[in-house]
């Protein structure tokens, strides 16, 4: 397996989408506002009852659009016998199914595929690290003496709690796009006078004065679309707890503790009072310095180990643990705290390294359940990996971007003494699973050592450069990874690029299928020692051109990943025969996804990846300078 990481270099310029918390505040503390990073005059959650839903797409263009991305697949004849299963699914259970979607979800405002996705997550049985949770490194603080590991981590710690707060009381700014041109992004009409006023003073002061069943109508009115800010409610104080068959996604209330892992040992960490206010980021150092002047723990069994296992052997092992009754309260510590930081004793010898350590580690000093966890190395270097059932990557790097700026802008703290010192929670650990710990060890190493992890930076192959070429430059960048991929292989693979639906009620994700009959037709010619460069140019365009239109089709609902998986989840949901499309040639090599990739970009992050998803899977995190 091949996990292929590039640099993520810092970039300015250009909206991030990002999402926040929908759902009202789990617990309202006392009014602090030295616990809050900014203050709003539009509440955090105030167009969450406006959002547009997101758009069902037609059965029969599903089909057709369905249709192109399996051409370069499958043989001619494949292409045959597909055509024929889906014109059979369009007209008989397809039909059905798809009116059974359209009806539900006009009783309930929702997406339609919020539950069929979050399933989709918690019934798969594979081990979290290198599958599902990706990582985000984030630079060094700039005051170097802030670097110390225990400094940095409690720097972390204080701004995170913070920021919990902010989103907590509906402090925190809506994540919003704002296109600077009225009625949507038009720019014309009698209301052009509001071009360019998104954003501004009188923007907020209006959307903020309309009734929150309205605001979204207002905002649109200013060409601005406010984003979708319901995953926060899983970003803290929450964890998917592995079940047999099925995991749980659990969020805790009225919890104020982080939980610490260094070495085997597990510490929590009050970083909230029991007001609700932040606890000052110098009793939080001394709570991390004392950690840390204890000795090392590499003797006892690591059970952050067990989060690395397929997930019904975990769910057993977990199971075992709680057959010892004093366990209980302690896995619960662990399940409910706010969030983790792993204190890594390992030193990266190099950037690659560094990589594969904020990624996975070795497995034993982490928690992966968590909804996320911060490693910060001995050199104070930082990242945050996260479990992906609850969100997406846009979400988590809205939280990275405004810590990182929110403790960065702190002086170096001094440590004062804890009014609540760090309580080490100590698990009986049964014999059996202190050999299951063992045997994950091996079996992770083995797990590891299979992907191999390397960097590629292209200097020159920038924003402007591409732009000056008249082409769009994320589809340029796919391109050049069919390429790639047909260099090495001889043929087209199935490619999936993530594509953010935030700007719709509960959205999720939709799938850029970026091999297309397009691209598969480039490759050809450019693999073809008869084209002319005029040839290849004319084959490059238009892949990126089409690649484009998909990308603005998937943001807009008009993807058929999910529409079809959603299809899928109903039929079973009702105990229905797998129909045959499902079946078909065409479903699994769409399914075998041979290039998986996405891009974050962010001034704060020094790096960043994800997992292949397969045997023959490609890992691919890209982004590029101006």
């Amino acid at each position: 397996r091949l996990l292929g990481m590039s640099r993520l270099m810092s970039r300015k310029g250009g909206q991030l989408w990002r999402q926040a918390a929908a759902a009202t505040p789990f617990r309202r503390f006392l009014n602090s506002g030295g616990d809050y990073l900014q203050q709003t005059k539009i509440p955090t959650y105030h167009f969450q009852d406006s959002l547009p839903r997101l758009p069902i797409p037609e059965l029969e263009k599903t089909a057709s659009r369905y249709m192109k991305s399996a051409a370069p697949l499958v043989t001619e004849a494949e292409l045959v016998s597909t055509q024929k299963a889906m014109d059979e699914f369009v007209s008989g259970v397809g039909s059905k199914l798809h009116k059974d979607i359209v009806e539900r979800e006009k009783k309930r405002y929702s997406s339609f595929i919020t539950d069929a996705w979050f399933d989709m997550y918690l019934v798969n049985r594979d081990p979290l690290p290198l599958n599902i949770n990706p990582q985000l490194t984030i630079h060094d603080d700039p005051i170097p003496e802030k670097n110390d590991q225990a400094t940095r981590a409690a720097l972390l710690a204080y701004s995170t709690a913070r920021f919990m707060r902010t989103v907590d009381d509906g402090h925190l700014k809506p994540d919003m796009f704002h296109t600077q041109k009225c009625l949507g992004g038009t720019g014309t009409g009698v209301l052009s006078f509001l071009n360019g006023k998104g954003g501004t003073s009188q923007f907020d002061t209006m959307c903020a004065m309309t009734p929150k069943q309205y605001a979204f109508y207002m905002s649109y009115v200013y060409g601005t679309y406010p984003l979708d800010m319901s995953q926060y409610e899983n970003l803290m104080h929450s964890t998917r707890i592995p079940r047999k068959g099925k995991d749980e996604l659990k969020k805790f209330k009225r919890t104020k503790h982080m939980v610490v892992q260094r070495g085997a040992d597990f510490w929590a960490v009050d970083i909230l009072r029991d007001d609700g206010k932040v606890v000052p980021v110098g009793e939080i150092l001394s709570a991390l310095q004392l950690i840390m002047k204890a000795p090392l723990n590499t003797t006892t069994s690591p059970l952050g180990v067990l989060t690395t296992m397929n997930r019904d052997q975990w769910a057993g092992a977990r199971e075992e643990l709680l057959s010892v009754s004093s366990n209980a309260a302690k896995l619960d510590m662990i399940d409910s705290a706010l969030f983790a930081i792993c204190l890594e004793n390992y030193t990266p010898t190099s950037y690659i390294d560094q990589q594969n350590t904020m990624l996975h580690g070795d497995g034993r000093n982490r928690w992966f359940d968590k909804s996320f966890q911060y490693i910060v190395l001995p050199s104070g270097r930082a990242a945050l990996n996260f479990e992906h059932s609850w969100g997406d990557g846009v979400a988590v790097l809205r939280c990275v971007n405004e810590v990182f700026d929110d403790s960065a802008a702190m002086a170096t703290p001094s440590p004062s003494t804890a009014k609540v010192p760090p309580v080490k929670i100590e698990l009986d650990v049964p014999a059996s699973v202190a050999a299951t710990c063992t045997a994950a060890v091996s079996a992770f190493d083995k797990v590891r050592a299979s992907v191999e992890t390397s960097i590629l930076e292209v200097p020159g192959f920038t924003s402007k450069y591409i732009s000056k070429k008249g082409l769009g430059l994320d589809g340029c960048l796919q391109m050049a990874f069919q390429l790639a991929h047909y260099q090495l292989h001889g043929h087209s693979g199935a490619t999936y690029e993530s594509a953010n639906q935030s700007a719709y009620k509960h959205g999720r994700t939709e799938t850029v299928r970026s091999c297309t009959p397009e691209s598969d037709l480039m490759c050809k010619t450019f693999f073809d020692k008869s084209a002319s460069t005029a040839q290849k140019n004319a084959a490059l365009r238009t892949a990126v051109k089409n690649h484009g239109t998909l990308t603005r089709e998937a943001l807009m609902g008009k993807g058929w990943d999910r529409h079809m998986f959603a299809l899928k989840y109903e039929a079973l949901q009702n105990g229905l025969a797998l129909p045959g499309i499902y079946q078909d040639a065409s479903y699994h090599r769409l399914s075998d996804i041979i290039l998986s990739t996405s891009t974050l970009s962010s001034p704060v992050l020094n790096g960043g990846g994800f997992g292949p998803t397969g045997s023959k899977c490609y890992g691919i995190g890209y982004t590029t300078g101006t």
